[in-house]
């Protein structure tokens, strides 16, 4: 089953523009997006299911240099 989510990142000051751009060269992100708020970037990801998704984001978003914390949102509908 398809697994779709929302990542939430917060990043180390002045490192935000290099994380979107890092975060959207990986494969399974559809989008990355700056925004304001309590959290700098919002990145949709599409994974095969939950294994997927957990090592995208464990592996792959969060060791990306800048990355200070995620949180993720899963899609329900």
């Amino acid at each position: 089953m398809v697994v779709y989510a929302y990542v939430l990142l917060r990043c180390r000051m002045g490192k935000l523009n290099d994380v979107v751009s890092e975060v959207k060269k990986i494969e399974n992100v559809k989008a990355a997006y700056s925004v304001t708020g309590r959290f700098d970037a919002v990145v949709e990801v599409e994974a095969e299911d939950m294994k997927q998704l957990s090592d995208l984001i464990i592996n792959r978003i969060q060791v990306i240099d800048g990355i200070e914390r995620t949180e993720t949102l899963l899609s329900v509908g």
